[in-house]
């Protein structure tokens, strides 16, 4: 049973990496915003000493834009990305949170990030043996910058 899990938190972070790192390589988005929640857990690692420094890191790197490192998931979060199981057999729902560059139109980069995150995410999960899943991607712009 703990394998099965184990499998599926793996598949999960692996969704999270995939769909995070096609939005943020997106002509036009600055950066993935991450939640509120996110945001406490990293001003508390930062205050308190316990984080390993990657809360303070992943906003400087998500706004370096293309060639940054890879989203790290942490406590199976990326932010900015939420992925859940979808009703169907095999499908995810993927929710994207960013800021769009000053001069991009918003449209315009929401056109172009849910087909690069829907690939992105058929990709990973094939990659890990299941079937090409449906996607569905919901992108929020929260902010333009």
């Amino acid at each position: 049973m703990s394998q099965v899990m184990s499998g599926d938190a793996q598949l999960h972070a692996a969704v999270l990496r995939a769909a995070a790192g096609a939005a943020k390589d997106t002509p036009g988005v600055a950066f993935l915003r991450p939640g509120l929640g996110e945001l406490l857990r990293g001003t508390v690692a930062r205050t308190t000493g316990t984080g390993s420094g990657a809360a303070s890191r992943s906003g400087s790197a998500s706004r370096s834009g293309a060639g940054a490192p890879a989203p790290s998931v942490r406590g199976g979060r990326v932010p900015g990305v939420r992925a859940d199981r979808g009703s169907g057999p095999g499908a995810w729902r993927i929710r994207v949170h960013l800021a769009v560059r000053r001069g991009h139109r918003a449209l315009d980069v929401v056109r172009a990030v849910r087909p690069r995150v829907t690939a992105a995410v058929q990709e990973a999960v094939r990659a890990a043996g299941e079937a090409a899943p449906e996607v569905a991607v919901t992108v929020t712009v929260t902010d333009i910058t």
